[in-house]
């Protein structure tokens, strides 16, 4: 087959496979997935750079679309750092300061906890829900299961932080990889799923690393250690008197 019919066939390809579901379902269902209605989870992140490589082990609660609550349990010298997340509004707590501070939308882009993931990216997972909007570009079969590639553009009047993310997602809502690109196009960061594998009751991506774009050797990945989802958190437990004086 030359290969001017070999394009043709693909590009008509695309759009048959793009109908099978709708994007903003399948990016919907990706995030309540992850979530759940509510959550508990322990969490080790790897932050390596190419001269250094720290660890932390992180408790971790979310209830609803809005509010996540994580706390840092080790090493020694990181416990009792949190970070709480209410709707739009984010809080740090430092024990070595013993102040609770709140952070203003100017520093949502900035690094959280030293890490490659921004405060935004924490804050609101329901974000690229809400304020975008969701086309699939393709579909193919990996692993025998289906997954589709999806290209989700904000919202004019949106405050987020970039100019468009590229998800690929798999039927049973496990996201392989999430790509983010600033305003101008340019790929900045991918989020890419190195494990997969059944916990709390359900498939989800026990092992993913962020590495930025132009500094490929400097990445942060994060373990799920254990997880469980549908609990009855009470809502106590998301307020900034917890944040700052544990009581989980």
């Amino acid at each position: 087959m030359n290969k001017p019919i070999l394009t043709i066939l693909i590009l008509l390809a695309g759009p048959l496979a793009a109908a099978e579901r709708d994007a903003t379902d399948i990016v919907r269902d990706a995030v309540n997935h992850w979530r759940g209605l509510s959550s508990y989870s322990v969490m080790t992140m790897v932050i390596h750079r190419p001269d250094w490589e720290r660890s932390m082990t992180m408790r971790a609660w979310t209830k609803g679309d809005d509010r996540t609550l994580v706390r840092v349990v080790a090493p020694k010298k990181d416990r009792g750092n949190g970070t709480l997340t209410d709707d739009d509004q984010m809080w740090t707590f430092s024990p070595k300061i013993n102040r609770v501070i709140k952070v203003p939308s100017s520093m949502m882009g900035q690094s959280w906890m030293g890490s490659d993931f921004s405060n935004k990216d924490v804050a609101r997972s329901d974000d690229i829900v809400d304020q975008y909007d969701h086309a699939v570009l393709a579909a193919e079969t990996v692993n025998g299961i289906r997954a589709y590639t999806i290209e989700s553009i904000p919202h004019e009047e949106a405050a987020v932080v970039w100019g468009r993310e590229v998800l690929t997602i798999r039927d049973d809502h496990v996201v392989l990889e999430h790509a983010f690109y600033d305003q101008d196009g340019e790929l900045v960061k991918t989020l890419r799923s190195l494990e997969i594998a059944a916990m709390g009751g359900r498939t989800i991506a026990t092992r993913q690393r962020m590495v930025k774009t132009d500094e490929p050797d400097e990445w942060t990945e994060i373990r799920v250690d254990e997880v469980e989802y549908e609990l009855d958190l009470g809502d106590s437990l998301f307020t900034l008197s917890n944040l700052r004086n544990p009581r989980d």
